[in-house]
């Protein structure tokens, strides 16, 4: 495929709980960004590099780390895809969609009692992060996000109801404050799920939102 040069990249990124679909919507944002012409960079966090790829290690195998070790290889790991693939893909007119970014970090991160930050400290630590052009927040039931879980199943201790919940309230509150953030009923047919969200990302696309 030949993609239209010149235009400008793109920054999307999909946050939200524990089963809430981020991946398959991401996806069928993509192939309909890509249905337009345009390059579009799929990224992830943890990365699969070195660093991501022992988070999620630790996180399956163990020994779990601490909330300190999890917070400061998380930085590592972000600044290593945000120098290595977002801001490159950025400045040649690409668009990036990626699956968690620094939110999911303040939201995970502040629901681990023994860091004792804030969500609000744990964004203040991404002061040098490029900010998304949207923030597509699948949000559902705690109990529903679970539900889908256990229907996978695979999880960890970040899905036992208790810490759920607070992520929720985390990533809610974080939406109130933020222009980026578009709250989107996760809760719905995925069909519906995927029109809510291309509703809120067409005119960065000169799209109409149908």
């Amino acid at each position: 495929m030949v993609y239209n040069s010149g235009m400008q990249g793109r920054f999307l990124v999909f946050e939200g709980p524990d089963g809430a679909g981020k991946s398959s919507q991401l996806e069928r944002l993509a192939q309909r960004v890509e249905g337009l012409g345009r390059e579009v960079v799929r990224l992830v966090e943890p990365t699969h590099g070195p660093i991501g790829s022992e988070i999620r290690r630790r996180a399956q195998q163990g020994p779990p780390l601490s909330a300190q070790e999890e917070l400061d290889l998380f930085v590592e790991d972000r600044r290593g895809n945000v120098r290595d693939a977002i801001e490159p893909a950025l400045a040649r007119g690409a668009v990036v969609i990626q699956d968690r970014y620094f939110y999911s970090t303040a939201a995970y991160q502040a629901a681990r009692d023994e860091l004792g930050l804030s969500p609000a400290e744990v964004l203040e630590l991404h002061a040098w992060a490029p900010r998304p052009d949207r923030v597509l927040l699948l949000d559902l039931p705690t109990e529903v996000g679970l539900a889908r879980v256990a229907e996978r199943g695979a999880g960890d201790a970040f899905e036992r109801e208790d810490r759920q919940r607070k992520v929720r309230e985390h990533f809610l509150a974080m939406a109130e404050g933020d222009p980026a953030f578009r709250r989107v009923d996760a809760s719905r047919p995925r069909d519906a799920v995927a029109a809510a969200v291309w509703a809120e990302v067409a005119d960065l696309f000169g799209e109409e939102d149908a």
